[in-house]
């Protein structure tokens, strides 16, 4: 519960015009949202073109028999998982080796650990940016971090598609992991800053469809060019080109006044305000800069013991959230099927999760609902290491149900947990957890090129997702509850 507000005010918060004047979701607001909502649709393509750049070539068929009558090498192409592996060099070769760096670069049997190493460097890259854009958009802005980050990302990915060699490609995947993080929480950012806080976390969620809407673009694209360099190259595109939108986005108000900025943060809410048909309040805004000098770090939350069970619980479930979205993601292309078809079936779970987490978090709550979908999604995992074939990919696609609806609702239940004050610090932090989760779920599929271990990931993704999600029923339900402003005011801490 707030604390009273002190009689001596005469000021107004950026969220208190939005409730009592301007409008919380009119027409503006709208407009914004899918203006700064489509800069993640260029992002989410240069994450999801990792799984066509590097599509498993034995298991497509991308190899054919030197010799059409060879029996040995014909038997090997009918087996399961068609490999070449325990072939001689000399009797088969790619049909064609620019359909997937890892035929182009022969990252396969001995060598297809370099294949998942590729995609954690990726990952890794998505810590740095989280890290830049926390640091950034304090000084720069949203939009300016956003601009910047797209540029990046654009030219990242036209050198990728350039790359002479296997460490000269990964080396600028770093680069577009770094780009394509910092452009998603900018874009985000953007898009929901100006909205009210009562609609504020159904938009955060809604979000999420501008990234699937991104995979099916990447997935079209693939079908369409069967060339991983010319898939690379169409997909770093849109990067270039969505800065040209930002003339028609209006900068944060919120970080606007916190640099003391005030008059321009004034203007962006007027045009809002004029688009909703609605007024400015009567009542001058308040300088923020005292507001954003008392957030407070890492450090205080470590301190009190509730907040650190809070926090410590929800890094916990965004990294295996994540994990196990990403780890069966991945695994779809080299499941049985055409890796076309088993990732735009994962597109269609994944918005089909979003939009039932949406309905869910709003009768039952944020608790509930990461609860039962990251328990889903490590039911799902464990499940995919018993099963092979087409059962093990209904699973699998199960398994990114679940995930997809945590990863979309943990950061909102987790702003929901802790004080004003606070969330800045714990959301960067669970950022980073989460592209940490991301990070291991390939590093962990570079074990199944051991013998026997192909279901070592699935058995690591499902138990600890099932412990994170029975770890959600140790915190406190949030449904109607409100956000404090602070530590101290705070009846949970």
């Amino acid at each position: 519960m707030l604390e009273s507000m002190p009689s001596s005010r005469v000021d107004l918060t950026v969220d208190e015009a939005l409730q009592q004047s301007i409008g919380e979701l009119g027409r503006g607001q709208r407009w914004r949202f899918c203006l700064a909502s489509l800069g993640l649709v260029p992002a989410a393509m240069q994450t999801y073109v990792m799984y066509f750049v590097g599509v498993e070539p034995f298991r497509q068929g991308f190899w054919q028999c030197v010799e059409p009558a060879d029996s040995i090498c014909l038997s090997a192409r009918k087996s399961i998982g068609h490999s070449a592996c325990h072939l001689a060099p000399d009797v088969w070769d790619w049909t064609n080796r620019g359909q997937s760096i890892a035929s182009e670069w022969d990252l396969v049997c001995g060598n297809a650990w370099k294949l998942h190493l590729v995609h954690a460097a990726f990952f890794a890259g998505c810590i740095i940016g989280v890290t830049t854009f926390a640091a950034l958009s304090q000084h720069l802005g949203r939009k300016k971090v956003l601009g910047l980050s797209a540029i990046l990302a654009g030219l990242s990915g036209l050198a990728s598609a350039a790359a002479p060699a296997y460490w000269w490609y990964m080396g600028l995947r770093v680069c577009s992991g770094a780009a394509a993080a910092s452009m998603t929480l900018a874009a985000r950012a953007l898009a929901i800053e100006p909205i009210g806080p009562t609609w504020r976390g159904m938009a955060g969620v809604a979000s999420c469809f501008f990234t699937i809407l991104g995979g099916l673009v990447t997935i079209l694209i693939a079908f369409l060019v069967p060339s991983w360099r010319a898939v690379s190259f169409l997909a770093a595109v849109p990067c270039i080109m969505y800065p040209a939108l930002l003339p028609s986005l209006y900068e944060s108000s919120s970080w606007l006044l916190s640099v003391g900025r005030k008059g321009e943060a004034i203007a962006g809410l007027a045009a809002i305000a004029s688009a909703n048909k609605t007024h400015l309040p009567d009542l001058p805004l308040g300088n923020s800069t005292a507001a954003r000098a008392e957030q407070k770090g890492m450090l205080v939350m470590l301190r009190h013991a509730r907040l650190r069970k809070r926090l410590l619980i929800m890094l916990a479930v965004s990294a295996c959230a994540s994990q196990v979205y990403f780890g069966v993601s991945l695994s779809l292309q080299d499941m049985a099927g055409a890796v076309y078809v088993n990732q735009a079936a994962g597109f269609a779970i994944e918005s089909a999760g979003c939009a039932l987490a949406l309905l869910v978090m709003t009768r039952l709550g944020c608790r509930v609902t990461v609860a039962y979908s990251i328990l889903q999604g490590g039911t799902a995992c464990l499940l995919c290491a018993l099963t092979s074939g087409g059962l093990q990919r209904v699973w699998a696609l199960a398994g990114r149900f679940g995930a997809a609806s945590a990863v979309s609702l943990a950061q909102l239940y987790l702003a929901e947990l802790l004080s004003s004050d606070v969330q800045h610090a714990a959301l960067a932090a669970a950022a980073q957890a989460s592209q940490l989760g991301a990070m291991a779920a390939p590093a962990l599929m570079m074990l199944t090129q051991l013998p026997s271990a192909a279901s070592v990931p699935f058995f690591v993704w499902g138990p600890t997702a099932v412990v994170a999600g029975l770890l959600l029923w140790l915190l406190p339900d949030t449904l109607g509850a409100s956000i404090p402003t602070s530590v101290q005011v705070s009846p949970w801490h």
